[in-house]
């Protein structure tokens, strides 16, 4: 029940978005929405092999993919998308030292 409702909030969310327009698109196609769990086992309380959703159109994300990072700290996908939206920094907390390659 939990996930579902989850879910739907998710889809509520992503609704509303679709349905503002913003340029020659919508809000969705400017935005970029992050999906994540807490812990990617929750019987292990494991970090490792974290699923991350990337949803819109925002920062030229090009969709239908499924990209893997090994075991790549998860700071590399936050600075990806903070200097994807113009945000001059080289790091993102300890391990966040270089952008995910192929992201964008």
């Amino acid at each position: 029940k939990q996930r579902s409702w989850y879910v739907s909030q998710l889809l509520y969310l992503l609704e509303e978005l679709r349905s503002r327009p913003e340029g020659e698109g919508s809000m969705l196609d400017s935005s970029i929405v992050v999906v994540i769990s807490e812990v990617s086992d929750g019987m292990a309380h494991s970090l490792d092999n974290m699923p991350f959703l990337l949803i819109g159109g925002g920062c030229q994300l090009e969709g239908g993919r499924l990209l893997s990072y090994d075991r790549l700290p998860h700071g590399r996908l936050w600075l990806s998308l903070a200097q994807a939206m113009g945000a001059g920094i080289e790091s993102f907390g300890d391990h966040g030292n270089k952008p995910l390659e192929g992201l964008f």
